[in-house]
């Protein structure tokens, strides 16, 4: 019932699941569900449990660049293998105790290189921000009318955009979420190294 939970969540996502539409994918009565879960909620907070312990945030590492790369990563992937799990994690009372373990491994990692605490936990939601806001537009997008090479298309750029957009977008390339996410990654890092 909850592996059917989660593909449902990431197929149509989080504020689309019902314990009706979960009934009808299994083949069975609504009520027969109450036999095995009590409520809608705390089947969504089953699921959300089982895909982030499936995620190893805490790699070990003594380098703490190399803990926190590691970490993001991983909630990266987590995200990506189930895309309706940033959802999930907004909805009140469904996040398990699992989310925090980024925060975790971040603010532990850079208090060890003296952050001060202020300024670990903005690094903290940079990172987070930036690795969800990434994996969203991975797995739902990319969006039409936010595509530099169709605003192009419909002559929505001022020359000069075009000209910087055709030097950094090939035509002939496709945009690899990957070396964009290691270079934003990177980016962040840095600017904590230098701070």
């Amino acid at each position: 019932m909850i592996e059917a939970t989660i593909a449902m969540v990431d197929r149509d996502g989080a504020d689309a699941f019902s314990l009706r539409a979960l009934a009808s994918e299994l083949g069975v009565t609504p009520m027969a569900l109450y036999n095995h879960v009590a409520s809608k909620r705390d089947l969504l907070v089953s699921a959300a449990d089982r895909i982030l312990a499936s995620a190893k945030f805490d790699h070990g590492e003594t380098n703490w660049r190399l803990q926190i790369e590691g970490c993001f990563r991983a909630l990266r992937e987590v995200c990506i293998r189930h895309p309706g799990t940033a959802r999930l994690m907004e909805i009140e009372g469904i996040a398990p105790s699992a989310v925090f373990g980024p925060m975790e491994v971040t603010l532990d990692a850079l208090s060890k290189v003296g952050l001060n605490p202020t300024d670990a936990m903005r690094a903290y939601f940079t990172l987070v921000s930036f690795t969800l806001a990434q994996v969203s537009y991975q797995t739902r997008g990319p969006f039409s009318h936010l595509d530099p090479a169709e605003a192009i298309r419909k002559q929505n750029l001022s020359a000069s955009l075009v000209e910087l957009v055709r030097e950094a977008l090939p035509a002939s390339s496709s945009w690899d979420f990957d070396r964009a996410f290691e270079y934003g990654l990177s980016l962040i890092l840095d600017g904590i190294e230098k701070s």
